[in-house]
């Protein structure tokens, strides 16, 4: 007992949220399985006793924790993870839900889908969504202020991957995945920098959003870099609807003096609200791109249906789907935030952006 403890003590233990299972496994010199199997009292286990003890020993030396929610995973499997998400019907969301679902039928699990408008006006679905254990794990998108003050709830209940999650939440609830919303915004605003627009404004989402506030800040910054500002009157934050885009660029046209007191190109924060101004540049009768040029972040199968087509942004949506599956199923997850930049942002140039005349 005696030189044990002073082992112990001449060994520095790691934090044990560093510590994965492999560790574990290696230190004691035998496989994950065998480690996984001796760890959890597994009678069934063949192993010395000699094997047994090195693996205990390597788990208290090393400060080892298994992650519950992941055993649960394995001990009550239902075949089932659910992703919840602010609109269904948005098609911004259906490639991150393609890589979701390709990577959980990759692990043999379906995937189930959930509004999150729907949770909070529907009691009993949350109450079944939080107690009811119908999904083995959830993946749910955060940034939603109402929403977000149930999520730490949720994942107490479940094992939980949060998407798009706001700073507040970040690596204390549960394990995020969040695309690099601030280089979409900048790298739209280096394109129309560089076909010499200088005057550009911005329709985005909610003042107070985490996702409004990092794409608003990759403008400001592109625009600062090139000795330009985003003026206030060329702001405006609504929602993220092809209604606000609509409603937005309306707005802005009040605070314009003529062609000569506007914005030559306009940023949405969405492609949905793209869609809403460019409808309201054909009801203001101003032409676009010759007067005014539209950009969007996200890229979708409508955009370059529009006329004018729409010029875009498009983010690793399908790559964070995959990779919340994962870390959903990981034991225990390897980061408590993943910041998707490989693939990084993409540039779609369509019609709806030119030169200012």
């Amino acid at each position: 007992m005696t030189g044990r403890t002073s082992k112990q003590q001449g060994r520095p233990r790691r934090q044990s949220g560093d510590v994965r299972l492999a560790d574990v496994a290696a230190a004691a010199r035998v496989s994950a399985p065998l480690a996984s199997r001796i760890l959890n009292a597994d009678p069934l286990v063949r192993a010395t006793p000699e094997t047994k003890a090195r693996v205990l020993e390597a788990a208290e030396q090393l400060g080892y924790v298994p992650n519950i929610a992941a055993k649960t995973l394995r001990q009550r499997r239902t075949g089932l993870l659910g992703l919840v998400v602010h609109n269904l019907s948005s098609p911004i969301y259906l490639d991150l839900l393609q890589g979701a679902r390709t990577e959980a039928a990759a692990n043999n699990y379906f995937l189930v889908l959930g509004d999150v408008d729907e949770l909070l006006t529907d009691e009993e679905a949350y109450r079944i969504l939080v107690n009811g254990k119908r999904v083995d794990g959830l993946i749910v998108q955060g940034g939603h202020g109402e929403f977000d003050q149930h999520i730490a709830e949720i994942a107490r209940a479940l094992p939980t991957v949060i998407v798009n999650a706001p700073p507040k939440l970040t690596g204390t609830v549960a394990p995020l995945v969040a695309p690099d919303e601030g280089a979409a915004t900048r790298m739209l605003t280096e394109y129309l920098l560089a076909l010499g627009h200088t005057r550009i404004g911005l329709i985005s989402g909610p003042y107070e959003s985490p996702t409004n506030v990092l794409r608003t800040n990759g403008v400001r910054e592109a625009l600062a870099e090139a000795g330009a500002i985003l003026r206030e009157e060329d702001t405006v934050h609504l929602t993220w609807s092809a209604e606000a885009g609509r409603a937005g660029l309306r707005e802005l046209a009040t605070r314009w003096d003529g062609p000569g007191d506007r914005p030559t190109a306009l940023i949405g924060g969405n492609s949905l609200i793209g869609i809403g101004m460019l409808r309201a540049a054909a009801e203001l009768d101003i032409a676009v791109p010759a007067e005014l040029s539209i950009a969007a972040v996200h890229d979708t199968w409508i955009s370059e249906h529009l006329v004018p087509s729409l010029t875009t942004v498009s983010l690793p949506l399908r790559e964070m789907g995959e990779t919340a599956v994962r870390l959903l199923l990981s034991e225990p997850p390897r980061a408590r935030q993943t910041i998707i930049s490989d693939p990084p942002p993409r540039l779609h140039v369509r019609a709806s952006t030119a030169a200012p005349g």
